[in-house]
C-alpha cells in the first residue's frame, strides 16, 4: 500500500512484478479496505499465496464475497458466484473482510 484515498475509505496499492506480468500492464490500483488482507511485513514473506480468488454474489450493500477456485463461477459454499477480473487478474479472497462468506471462510478454516 502506497497511499490512503478518498477519506481512507480506499488504499492505493503497488503491485510488484514485470510489468509485463501486472493487470494490462498497470501498477498502481486503488482498492477497497474490505477487499484488503493487512499483514505485516515481517509475515508476508512466510505466507503462502491464497489460491482462492474473489467471487461476488448480491448488489450493492448487499454484496458477498466468496472464496472461489480460479476459473470457476461457483463459491466454496456452492453458491453461484460472479467473478471479480481486473483485466485477467482477479483479487485474493481475503477471509477477513466484512463482506466474506461465513460458510466460505467456515470450509476454509476446517480444510487447514
Amino acid at each position: 500500500m502506497i497511499s490512503i484515498l478518498n477519506h481512507g475509505t480506499n488504499a492505493l496499492v503497488r503491485l510488484e512484478g514485470d510489468r509485463f506480468d501486472l493487470p494490462a500492464g498497470i501498477r498502481r490500483w486503488p482498492v477497497h479496505w474490505d477487499d484488503l488482507t493487512i499483514e505485516p511485513v515481517a509475515d508476508a514473506d512466510t505466507t503462502p499465496t491464497p489460491e482462492y480468488r474473489t467471487g461476488i454474489s448480491g448488489n450493492r450493500q448487499d454484496a458477498v464475497l466468496h472464496a472461489v477456485l480460479p476459473g470457476t463461477s461457483t463459491g466454496l459454499c456452492a453458491e453461484p458466484v460472479s467473478p471479480l477480473p481486473i483485466c485477467g487478474w482477479s483479487l485474493p479472497f481475503a477471509p477477513t473482510s466484512r463482506r466474506a462468506c461465513v460458510r466460505c471462510v467456515a470450509l476454509l478454516v476446517s480444510s487447514s
